[in-house]
């Protein structure tokens, strides 16, 4: 049998790394910056790859490059290899409880209250030199900073990310609920579709999105609520709402959490709403990773635990 070496050694390897940057940034331009080589050398780079797989790879689009079918073929074997050759170059070993390190986390705001806190006491207890950044990711967005390596892991409602490089692990579903203050006059001893519509609404709208699956599910039923202020977190709603006859709608764990440090009422919606799905999501860069595959662990353990809301009538 004829050994692959012999294959091997007619290809320059870096080529592979330069397909992978360009693969995520879709730009001769960006990826040049990104391994640090001048735009002219890297369009040589593309030169050389188009040579070596015999196919354009990449045609221009708008002001970016789409892959070929035959690119899309070839990115994922192709990042697992890299990935692989990365983890036995490193030789990692990952002791939680010595380890100094950073990880920069994107944990989206509607699911913030019910992680952070765990995940904070958790790692003081069991890797107290392991410290996070945390951000909020945005919207549509989500992506592209994985992709882009400006986060090691998302936590965050997933219904819009669809990636190729991307792993995906659900966590749990969150209903959506509204919330008021007590004495509220659009609420009675329940919450009634009339009463919801009567009101006025301050709206949580992560970033990039411009409707949310509760404004869907009432033009299906031909409704339209009245929408007074519109945020991208959740502090500033649930202030407003404490403070007025105002009503929002929020995931349950986010309300129940904002509710019972300001006194506020949980209520189930009177319609149907699709539930969030929450999900954790990494590149498949950092797949085999021993720090990444440990802080997933973590948070799917942390997961685990949670438990169930009581239930509402």
């Amino acid at each position: 049998m004829r050994s692959n070496k012999n294959a091997l050694h007619k290809i320059d390897l870096n080529l592979l790394v330069a397909f992978d940057v360009l693969m995520t940034e879709r730009s001769v331009t960006q990826a040049g910056r990104v391994l640090g080589i001048t735009q002219a050398a890297m369009s040589n780079t593309l030169k050389r790859l188009r040579q070596t797989f015999n196919d354009p790879l990449f045609a221009k689009h708008g002001h970016s490059m789409a892959p070929t079918a035959q690119a899309l073929k070839l990115s994922e074997p192709i990042t697992r290899a890299l990935n692989h050759a990365q983890m036995v170059l490193k030789r990692e070993k990952f002791d939680p409880a010595t380890a100094h390190r950073l990880f920069r986390v994107g944990i989206s705001d509607c699911v913030s209250s019910t992680l952070v806190p765990a995940l904070l006491a958790s790692l003081k207890k069991t890797a107290p030199n392991i410290s996070l950044d945390i951000c909020e990711p945005s919207g549509v967005k989500q992506a592209k900073i994985l992709e882009r390596g400006e986060v090691d892991l998302l936590v965050s409602w997933f219904q819009w990310v669809t990636s190729d490089r991307l792993q995906l692990h659900r966590l749990l579903e969150m209903n959506c609920v509204c919330v008021a203050r007590p004495g509220n006059p659009h609420v009675g001893e329940k919450l009634t579709l009339d009463g919801f519509l009567a009101a006025e609404h301050v709206q949580f709208l992560p970033p990039d999105l411009t409707v949310t699956p509760v404004d869907e599910a009432l033009q299906q039923l031909g409704h339209t609520r009245k929408v007074v202020g519109r945020f991208n977190g959740s502090g500033i709603v649930s202030h407003l709402v404490a403070s007025s006859d105002v009503l929002t709608v929020l995931p349950d764990r986010q309300a129940h959490f904002l509710a019972r440090g300001m006194n506020l009422k949980v209520h189930p919606l009177p319609f149907e709403v699709v539930p969030l799905r929450i999900a954790m999501a990494w590149h498949a860069r950092s797949e085999e990773s021993p720090p990444d595959q440990w802080l997933r662990r973590v948070i799917i353990d942390l997961f685990n635990q949670i438990e169930p809301l009581p239930k509402q009538s």
